[in-house]
């Protein structure tokens, strides 16, 4: 009995152990996976504003916002640098700022940088706000294109409303952030501006930094209110990811520089005179074409005087009239004197699109000028070579033939006879006997039948 119990008591263990690794193998593969666990540092979206704030600024900062929500990125790092922009790209920028999801950190750098005019609404917007110890931050005064005072332009009523209206968006922005509402108004009425030192005092700033790194180590720790709830930035050391504008955004930003539209719409009103001048030349015309298509493009991005495009417009017209209908060099000057006055106006100057800064957006005065100038010389140039090439007797077909001096072949008579001219054998008649070998010149054609007469006689 003790024999066949032991075999049992095996089979029975073989079997209990069977069903465990079986239960085992049933639990682990029911069991949801493990969620992995974040490996290496934080990330963070960085962006980069440098220059005139535009509809492309705008399309740029959005979808750096869009990129870091949909990427889980602990922040987004705007390193800003501006003169000041547009009133309604910044409330669009503002507005996605602070719907934003995704802390915001912007820093005002590298060295030398400034937050200017629009620049301060972009920096108080963010949730942490740091300056290089070299830049500076304010004057948000409102202006027009021209960079003179609303008053100047619209009267006093319409400067009361915009300095009030600039003035309260700019305290919102600031009570929004727990930031100094009352400098921030300072900013926007008495232009008001601060190095990065006092920007801390007066709580306008969080913290001065000289590179990113110190931005990230000053701003890992704090507190944030974003839309999504509250948040503790963790960014210390992240890893960065260079948010690129895409090829649209860059041309939209390129295009916002009033000195690029100006040379866009005047070279390209260059390539069609030119293409006036001789047709069939296709080059010029394409290329004129295309930097026409380009400066249109830019007046969606900046506002530009109607007025003043029409001068120029007409300017041109004026210029290349002088071609075909010669006003002995009139139309040239005139023309010109209309480019340059329509290019001194290129910029709108109405209050309805105020930029903070005067000196974003204005054509150079080396645009004004030379190149006005340069453009009026070459398509006067051509003028007078077309005006002086109607005058020249034409030196192509039947008529180009009278003048020429050839050779009689035979006897030409009132009766007729051959002629070798121009490389040609022609018919030709003469008034009086012409011997053969004898040197003629033609004095008309009829049909094709030359008039000719002897050198000799045609010299005397």
């Amino acid at each position: 009995m003790s024999a066949l119990r032991q075999p049992l008591a095996r089979a029975a263990l073989r079997a209990v152990a069977a069903g465990g690794l079986a239960l085992a193998v049933v639990v682990a593969v029911a069991a949801p996976a493990p969620v992995p666990s974040a490996v290496g540092p934080a990330r963070v979206v960085t962006a980069e504003v440098k220059g005139v704030i535009t509809s492309g600024t705008t399309e740029y900062l959005v979808a750096a916002l869009a990129r870091a929500k949909a990427e889980g990125a602990a922040a987004v790092v705007v390193t800003l640098d501006t003169p000041g922009g547009a009133l309604d790209a910044t409330r669009e920028v503002v507005q996605a700022m602070l719907a934003s999801e995704v802390p915001i950190v912007v820093w005002v750098g590298p060295a030398g940088a400034r937050a200017g005019s629009a620049g301060v609404f972009l920096t108080l917007a963010a949730h942490v706000a740091a300056m290089h110890p070299t830049s500076n931050i304010g004057a948000a005064h409102p202006v027009t294109g021209s960079g003179r005072d609303v008053a100047e332009e619209a009267g006093k009523e319409m400067a009361r409303k915009v300095e009030n209206d600039t003035a309260a968006f700019a305290r919102s922005i600031a009570a929004a952030r727990g930031r100094n509402a009352d400098w921030a108004e300072k900013a926007v009425r008495e232009s008001v501006s601060v190095t990065a030192d006092e920007a801390v005092k007066l709580r306008v700033v969080d913290l001065v930094a000289p590179d990113l790194d110190a931005v990230l180590a000053g701003a890992d720790g704090r507190k944030v209110a974003t839309a999504a709830g509250e948040r503790t930035l963790a960014v210390r050391g992240a890893a960065r990811i260079p948010f690129e504008p895409t090829v649209r955004q860059r041309l939209l930003m390129f295009l916002a520089d009033p000195n690029v539209m100006a040379i866009l719409m005047l070279v390209g009103l260059l390539g069609i005179a030119v293409e006036f001048y001789h047709p069939g030349a296709i080059l010029p015309g394409v290329v004129g074409g295309f930097c026409l298509f380009l400066a249109f493009l830019a007046m969606r991005v900046i506002p530009v005087n109607v007025g003043a495009v029409l001068l120029v417009l007409v300017g041109v017209g004026l210029m290349i009239a002088e071609g075909y209908v010669p006003s002995h060099g009139v139309a040239v000057v005139g023309g010109a004197a209309l480019v340059v006055l329509g290019t001194l106006f290129f910029i709108d100057t109405s209050p309805q699109g105020d930029w903070f800064d005067p000196s974003a957006l204005r054509v150079s005065p080396w645009v004004v000028w030379p190149t006005p100038a340069a453009i009026a010389g070459l398509i006067g140039f051509m003028a007078w070579k077309i005006a002086r090439g109607r005058r020249m007797p034409l030196q192509l077909g039947a008529p180009a033939l009278v003048g020429e001096v050839g050779e009689a072949l035979t006897e030409v008579g009132p009766a007729g006879g051959e002629v070798f001219v121009h490389g040609e054998y022609w018919h030709a008649r003469s008034a009086a006997a012409i011997p053969r070998g004898a040197r003629v010149r033609v004095s008309a054609i009829i049909g094709l039948t030359l008039t000719v007469v002897a050198e000799d006689r045609a010299a005397g």
